[in-house]
Formats: C-alpha cells, sequence, structure tokens
C-alpha cells in the first residue's frame, strides 16, 4: 500500500519550513496537536508507540516528552522530513526511525499500546484506508487505542465547500499568502483524498474497535480515537 511518489517530494520541499507553513495553513495546529494527546486515556508508563507519518518531528517531539519511558516507533515515506526529525529527538536507543509506508511499518510491529498519526492519513485512497486501520487493529493490543488527527469531508458536497471557504479566510488571516493557499490546494487535488467522518467510523467499529468517536473537530480537521 504505497503512497504517491509525489507525496514524498512535496513534503521533501516543504522540510525545512513545514512547521511555520502549516501554522499558517491552520492555525489551529497546535490546538489540534493537544486535544490529540489530552484526551488518550490512561496507558502504561513503559508503553510501546507507533507513530504513522511522523514527518519533521512535530508530534515525535511531543510524545518523546511526553512519554519519557515509552518506545517509539516512527515512519515516513519522505527521506528528508525523517533526517530532521532525528535532528529534533534525543539520541536514545528507544526511538525506532524507518522510512517506510504506514501500513508497512505497522505489519512488522505487534503489542503496541498506541497507534497515533497527525495528518497524514487522509493521503490514502478509502480502500487503503481500511486496510490501514485492520492492521492496526491486528497490530495493537488488547486495551491499546488508536488516535489520529486528521482531514475529513463533510457529509455534504455544500457543508465540505464551507469548511474550505472557511479554512482559507483562516489561513490568509494568519498570515498566509495566496500562493501558499494554492499550492495547498493543487497538493489537496493531486494527493489528498477525503472520507467523511461517518465514515471513519463505520469502518472502525465494523473492525472491531470501541469506544470510536470524533473527540475534537474544526470544520475538516479533526482528532479520532478509538479502542482495540
Amino acid at each position: 500500500m504505497n503512497l504517491p511518489d509525489g507525496v514524498s517530494h512535496f513534503f521533501d520541499r516543504l522540510t525545512d519550513e513545514y512547521t511555520a507553513v502549516i501554522q499558517r495553513c491552520f492555525p489551529r495546529y497546535h490546538e489540534m496537536l493537544w486535544a490529540l494527546i489530552h484526551y488518550l486515556p490512561s496507558l502504561p508508563d513503559d508503553m510501546t508507540i507507533a507513530e504513522l507519518g511522523c514527518g519533521t518531528g512535530n508530534l515525535s517531539v511531543v510524545l518523546a516528552q511526553r512519554f519519557p519511558k515509552a518506545t517509539i516507533h516512527l515512519n515516513d515515506i519522505s527521506s528528508q522530513s525523517l533526517d530532521q526529525c532525528r535532528q529534533r529527538l534525543p539520541q536514545e536507543s528507544r526511538f525506532h526511525i524507518v522510512e517506510a509506508d504506514m501500513c508497512d511499518a505497522l505489519v512488522r510491529l505487534s503489542g503496541l499500546d498506541l497507534i497515533i498519526s497527525n495528518i497524514a492519513i487522509h493521503h490514502l485512497p478509502s480502500a487503503a484506508k481500511r486496510q490501514l486501520f485492520s492492521q492496526a487493529y491486528a497490530s495493537l493490543r488488547p486495551g491499546g487505542v488508536l488516535a489520529f488527527a486528521d482531514q475529513l469531508c463533510g457529509a455534504t458536497d455544500h457543508i465540505y465547500q464551507s469548511h474550505l471557504q472557511q479554512w482559507r479566510r483562516d489561513s490568509l488571516a494568519a498570515g498566509g499568502t495566496e500562493e501558499e493557499w494554492q499550492m495547498w490546494m493543487e497538493h489537496q487535488r493531486r494527493h489528498d483524498h477525503h472520507d467523511s467522518l461517518s465514515n471513519h467510523l463505520t469502518w472502525l467499529h465494523d473492525l472491531g474497535f470501541t469506544n470510536s468517536d470524533c473527540i475534537w473537530r474544526y470544520l475538516l480537521w479533526s482528532v479520532i480515537q478509538a479502542r482495540r
């Protein structure tokens, strides 16, 4: 289940300025990261975590600080993003970083306490998302948690287009430029696959996940959590 080469090339080009660009693109980015971590249930201090699509390490750094005894497996398809992620993390044996597709990385892991992802899964088409969630279920221990922040479409096209219009206004008000906005929209047209919240929750339920919920949402940006 490989992502298109264009996805890795896009993020390779953005590596050095990704954090600043994403904050202009989505001004509530840090609030979303807070929700992703804040709503996690109690998990073992020495748990094992897999972060899918870690990019330059914005979430990775938070995980490393929040869970100092955890073993953390990280993957991404952008080699340049992974290089920056490595530089931002302590040189400790508890971090395992691999250049790999999300599902391929999960196949190698089992008994995980937490699988977590930040704005990466929407690069997969619907069928590939279901495949990833199925592998996540298999790789988690009983009671383990799947949590991810991502972009979802609305239940109707009218809602979805309203989300996009407000997102553009927010981005420009935060200092983003029309050029940056068009860059994101071109990337979205080429590489993003936005599915509805109801589809995500149905897929998780059908696979056997419990307590599936959208715990935070602003426009199409959403945080979903489920338990094995």
